[in-house]
């Protein structure tokens, strides 16, 4: 039997050194556990070291772990040659899992590339050899160029040559260029530094911005992430970014290092020196090797990419045998030195992942040659490389003492990097026998580290967030406080900063309120921009036209125009007129859709709002009088709120259920339907309509459920006109409507009454021209100016009927023969300029309804003004309540100089009313002007012109 120092163990009798082994390279979970490894050696023959190098080789070739095998006769015959051999190998398909990107070392690639060249410099003008390789060939031309004129002689343009080709090599980030071309594992690798957080965080942002902003400004900001990701993704394959990182080589210790940068420095390594160092082969093998280690430790840092998380074996050179003169025992030496100069240097990493395990025969001489078996041994040459030098504890004098503690805290801090020990030794011939436990179990990858998570963490969170997008988009049209309903309109709330017709592109004439829905953001934000105390008003009103209709008609949006503009100049002189601490007054504005379709709706979102924000002090609006406008009432009077209703004129707005009577916190500016009526019945039959006294009438109404409006004023006027001489023409369509107007033209009777909506006025008249065989006579209520805004001139130039209609306010009636010589009211002169400034040049023809800018002006105002009384004398700000209680005052004026006339609310005994509200008659001229008839009520404080009207 041979003896033991010639015995090959078999793999069972080596599982305590293959247990160690996998200790060695087993990758700890969190990265301040991580610690240099030490130096493995196994001691035996070379036939034994080579049997248990090839079983290590196996163990990480079937796990697919990173490891380089160097054999014993290596054709390597110095340092770059090992490392080259060893980039090779670790680069392999073998040394990484399915699916994982292969390592790569662009450092070692840029070092090996100008050692090479400097060795081609240095071999003077030999031609490359017979069978090299394009990329040798091509290094040969290179330093031809740099070397020889024209570009040899001018040191400007050999950096420039310089730059070129390496800005060229730095452009192949996917792998490195002595390997074939990248598979689809490293291409991904790449993109997943990137790609998947860069969209998944491109995705939140847009989700977010959609349900903070705008679905626009969400689509804009996907774009510019998106953009800014492809940008990163493209200029990671730009040359520039390959010599950005090259930026390593100016922070080493070795070689001379150039102050003008990395070109600098590789033409240092390229042209040799007339007198170089005896050690400057050896520094630029130290450069090497710390270019190889930098590498390693790249491949393996922790941070944002997931193929570093993944990596959890640490790679290994394994050096099979070391005979004396192998270069791989001036690896070893020379590792240890860049891993010591790591520590002591300032600013330079201190770890690296590499593994070293070598086989060594204890017997081998540390030198060839005929002396070296007298020699020391090559055990004892590797054990002085990587042995931890410690201070000898000497007594130190007096005067050394000072550095006592410096010394000692380095030496603290190289134990705890290098460790006390920096070899283990095993003699792998020795058995002593006996059972061996199994070999410990390796570690997995994480799950968290599979190469798929990042692609389908980053598809989840973009299906999440297109997702989400898509929610907004079908159930928001901003934010959370504007919601898409199911026929397209946008309903909610906002300070003026959301325009709801930006999706229509003014098809439903929506755009026509933007610039005024502007002017009201604007005052808002000097508001809030001011510092100072403020009230808020809401405004609900129907601020989208209703999607529904297909003949857009341009006179839909005339009234809540009319309306924003009062408000609009109501906020703007009541704030201007505010100095240092008084109140502002901040309105926002609450689109409850088209006919009040949704009033309940955003009625509840008001009341949320109000319930957060304690500055709002009252609802004003109510314009239309629809069921959904009794309902959003009701609901706003429960959270106590005042309610100021601007053109609701139906006799029981705000009438409660049972016995209650009317809600005590709503207060009408609009005439009951009831007076108005009886105004326009007598004013009827007394012959102020044309001259002649009227003895018939045709009442056209919408007999629509949820229409309060219409036919409580139909049957309002039929009552005060006397039944037996109306005939009444209820309609629910424009079918219907066609067909009244029609059947009462065959008998045409003295007066049409329409008590309908203005967006059917159109087609009434239009039918009335045809069908009527005289010229007819129309009478109309305010409903009706909103057409009449934007049609007057129309109407005069056609000179086809004869109109009268009774407006809540009217510009015509603030003359000497209604208001003598009082002073007329200051909203008229102030609303011309702000009508050219909040309007569109473009849209000449579509004028804002100035009957309900005046309500909506005295709406604002009054509550502003009642705001500002109780801030004054409770010197606190003024609350919902306070306002109330303070408008709840029917022996006061609450506002006197009213643009729509004097006001001062009756008891809740009877809804609130405006005592003595002016009921006006007005008539088109056929010039297009308006000339007011009649005004019976109270316009203004003092006397006013004399009128006829009823009792």
């Amino acid at each position: 039997m041979a003896g033991d120092g010639e015995r090959t163990l078999s793999e069972d009798r080596l599982r305590g050194v293959l247990d160690l082994f996998e200790r060695l390279r087993e990758r700890p979970p969190w990265r301040w556990r991580e610690r240099l490894r030490p130096l493995l050696l196994l001691l035996g023959p070379a036939r034994a070291t080579s049997h248990a190098a090839e079983l290590l080789k196996s163990r990480c070739e079937d796990e697919r772990a990173p490891v380089s095998h160097i054999a014993a006769d290596t054709p390597a015959t110095d340092v770059a040659g090992v490392l080259r051999e060893a980039k090779r190998e670790l680069s392999q398909p073998s040394s990484r899992g399915r699916g994982e990107p292969p390592l790569r070392f662009p450092m070692l690639e840029m070092a090996l590339w100008l050692r090479d060249l400097r060795d081609i410099r240095r071999a003077g003008d030999r031609p490359p050899p017979r069978g090299a390789s394009s990329a040798e060939r091509e290094n040969h031309r290179l330093v031809r160029r740099l070397t020889h004129p024209p570009v040899g002689d001018n040191e400007n343009a050999r950096r420039r040559e310089l730059n070129r080709v390496i800005r060229r090599r730095g452009r192949d980030v996917l792998r490195d260029l002595e390997e074939p071309p990248s598979r689809s594992a490293a291409f991904l690798s790449f993109l997943e530094q990137i790609a998947p957080l860069g969209v998944a965080v491109v995705a939140l942002v847009s989700a977010g911005t959609a349900a903070a902003i705008d679905l626009a400004t969400a689509v804009f900001a996907a774009v510019v992430g998106l953009a800014f990701v492809a940008v990163q993704i493209v200029a990671r394959t730009r040359g520039w970014y390959g010599v950005y990182r090259y930026g390593w080589f100016l922070r080493q210790p070795y070689v001379d290092r150039d102050s003008t940068g990395f070109l600098g420095f590789a033409l240092g390594v390229f042209d040799p020196r007339p007198v170089e160092p005896d050690d400057h082969g050896e520094q630029l093998d130290l450069l090497l090797v710390a270019a190889f280690l930098e590498d390693l430790r790249r491949n393996y840092r922790r941070d944002y990419r997931r193929a570093a998380w993944a990596r959890v074996r640490y790679p290994v050179l394994l050096l099979e045998h070391l005979p004396a003169g192998h270069p791989g025992v001036q690896l070893i030496e020379l590792i240890e030195r860049v891993r010591a100069d790591s520590q002591a240097g300032e600013g330079l990493p201190g770890f690296d992942p590499l593994v070293v395990v070598a086989g060594v025969d204890p017997a081998t001489p540390a030198e060839d040659g005929p002396a070296a078996p007298s020699g020391r041994r090559l055990l004892d040459r590797i054990a002085q490389a990587v042995r931890v030098d410690m201070a000898s504890g000497e007594p130190q004098s007096v005067v050394a003492a000072r550095g006592l503690w410096d010394r000692y805290a380095r030496e603290q801090r190289r134990v705890g990097a290098l460790g006390s020990r920096r070899e283990l030794r095993v003699d792998i011939s020795r058995d002593p026998g006996g059972d061996l436990p199994p070999v410990r179990p390796v570690r997995r990858r994480p799950r968290l580290a599979h190469p798929a998570l990042p692609w389908i963490a980053m598809f989840a969170v973009a299906a999440a967030s297109i997702t989400v997008i898509s929610v907004q988009v079908v159930r928001y049209c901003s934010a959370f406080e504007i919601a898409r309903t199911g026929n397209g309109e946008c309903v909610g709330i906002t300070d003026g900063s959301f325009r709801f017709g930006v999706d229509s592109g003014g098809r439903n004439n929506d755009n026509r309120l933007n610039k005024v829905l502007d002017e009201i953001e604007e005052l808002n934000d000097h508001v809030m921009e001011s510092g100072k105390p403020y009230a808020t008003v809401v405004y609900l009103g129907p601020v989208t036209a209703d999607p529904s209709i297909k003949n857009h008609r341009i006179d839909l949006l005339a009234g809540v125009q009319g309306e924003l503009i009062g408000l609009a100049i109501a906020q703007q002189r009541f704030n201007d007129s505010a100095e240092g601490d008084d109140l502002r007054l901040r309105v926002l504005v609450a689109n409850a859709g088209a006919r009040f379709r949704y009033a309940v709706r955003v009625a509840e979102q008001i009341r949320e709002r109000a319930l957060a924000d304690r500055s709002i002090v009252a609802v004003i609006g109510f314009e239309q009088s629809r069921r959904q406008t009794q309902e959003a009432i009701r609901l706003l009077a429960k959270s106590a709120l005042p309610l100021v209703g601007t053109a609701n004129s139906y006799d029981g707005t705000a009438l409660l259920d049972g016995d209650a009577g009317f809600s005590p916190y709503y207060f009408r500016l609009a005439s009951p339907n009831s007076r108005t009526a009886r105004h326009a019945a007598y004013w009827a039959r007394n012959g102020h309509l044309g001259g002649g006294k009227v003895e018939n009438a045709v009442v056209i109404y919408n007999d629509q459920p949820d229409d309060l409006y219409s036919e409580n004023l139909a049957t309002g006027f039929a009552e005060a006109f006397g039944r037996r001489r109306v005939r009444m023409r209820p309609y629910n369509n424009s079918g219907e409507l066609d067909k009244a107007v029609r059947e009462a033209c065959q008998d045409q009777p003295d007066l049409f009454y329409y008590a309908g909506r203005s967006d059917e006025f159109r087609s009434f008249i239009s039918v009335l021209e045809l069908s009527c065989p005289r010229r007819p006579l129309v009478m109309a209520d305010d409903e009706i100016a909103k057409y009449v805004s934007d049609n007057a001139t129309e109407i005069g130039r056609k000179n086809t009927f004869d109109l009268y209609f009774t407006p809540l306010a009217a510009r015509e009636a603030w003359t000497w023969r209604w208001i003598g010589d009082q002073a007329p009211q200051t909203f008229y002169s102030d609303y011309d300029p702000a009508v050219r400034e909040m309007t569109d040049e473009d849209n000449k023809g579509q004028q804002p309804s100035i009957t309900r800018a005046a309500v909506a002006y005295d709406a604002a105002t009054l509550v502003a003004t009642v705001a500002s009384k109780v801030f004054w004398q409770e010197k606190a700000l003024p609350s919902a309540g306070s306002v109330f209680a303070a408008l709840n005052d029917p022996d006061h004026d609450v506002l006197r100089n009213g643009a729509s006339g004097v006001i001062r609310f009756t008891s809740r005994g009877t809804g609130h009313q405006v005592a003595e509200k002016p009921v006006m008659l007005a008539t088109i001229q056929p010039d297009g002007t308006t000339e007011v008839k009649q005004v019976c009520g109270r316009l203004v404080a003092g006397e006013q012109g004399k009128a006829d009207c009823p009792a």
